[in-house]
């Protein structure tokens, strides 16, 4: 699901500002931007996000700001720095007969034994600000989800229901099938008889009507599919994490009326069929943003 939080919190040395953004995607995926030096603190801020959000992708931006300067730790390597100053003693006193070399001219040369390494961070003072943060910013965006899926809850409902209708007027259909079926039948036998002044044989009319009758009969589909249907409604009432469940739900759906599709020739139902499986796509493409 779509949404956007962000939290900022101090406590007076450490000022951090979390930034979240979800867009709609079938599985979780994180991408955390946050600076170097506080990037031991990573893993807890995913964690923190995880417990929250469950599915789409996650952007998360983190920000953090200094109060007072904290201790710099520098590193010299002496023995690449005594190599450095002996060969340009060498070559000091060989061409230009000059004195030592100094510092400074060591240092316009190279700096390579010179190294400055981010200060230590400690992570049982920091993370409470982060993980403040986060939370503010997990707030914020879960409002504004829980907005977007109050608008998700109410047109899938509005497709259960319309496809509640469809399958109710498939089931209608199955008498006017076999009659119709009878029909024609009968039409054909009569015209390939009346030439031979035959008599049409009812009990074979009636057995043809009867195979025809269990090839095309789709009473068991409907009845699964009637189930999904109230399945559907039970699953979006209901709580906690129901996306990959609709998932399920949707294909069984799918295959039950693809299933009758191939059952009929029926022009109505190839007709409701088509319209069923257009909201099953709809649906389909929304339950893509429900955890």
């Amino acid at each position: 699901m779509t949404g956007f939080g962000s939290g900022t919190y101090s406590d007076g040395k450490l000022s951090v500002c979390v930034e979240i953004k979800s867009v709609n995607q079938r599985f979780l995926e994180l991408n955390v931007r946050m600076p170097h030096a506080y990037m031991v603190l990573e893993d807890k801020l995913r964690q923190a996000v995880k417990k929250v959000i469950h599915r789409g992708k996650v952007d998360i931006y983190v920000t953090v700001a200094e109060q007072g300067l904290r201790p710099q730790s520098f590193c010299i390597d002496y023995e690449a720095l005594e190599a450095c100053k002996t060969a340009l003693d060498v070559a000091k006193a060989r061409f230009f007969g000059e004195k030592e070399a100094t510092l400074s001219e060591i240092m316009t040369l190279t700096t390579d034994w010179f190294t400055q390494e981010p200060p230590l961070i400690d992570e049982e003072e920091c993370w409470p600000v982060f993980e403040k943060s986060v939370t503010m910013a997990l707030d914020a965006i879960t409002i504004m989800r829980d907005r977007e899926g109050e608008t998700i809850h109410t047109d899938l409902f509005k497709r259960a229901d319309t496809m509640e209708e469809h399958i109710e007027c498939i089931a209608s259909r199955k008498e006017r099938i076999l009659a119709a079926y009878e029909e024609r039948l009968r039409r054909r036998v009569i015209k390939l008889l009346e030439p031979m002044n035959l008599q049409i044989d009812e009990a074979r009319i009636l057995q043809e009507v009867a195979v025809f009758a269990d090839k095309s009969d789709f009473t068991e589909e409907v009845v699964r599919f009637r189930s999904h249907v109230l399945q559907l409604k039970k699953l979006l009432n209901g709580n906690g994490d129901i996306g990959r469940s609709l998932d399920f739900l949707i294909q069984e759906m799918n295959r039950e009326t693809n299933t009758i599709g191939s059952k009929t020739q029926d022009l109505e139902v190839t007709e409701t069929v088509l319209l069923i499986k257009n909201e099953l796509e709809k649906v389909r493409e929304q339950i893509q943003n429900i955890e």
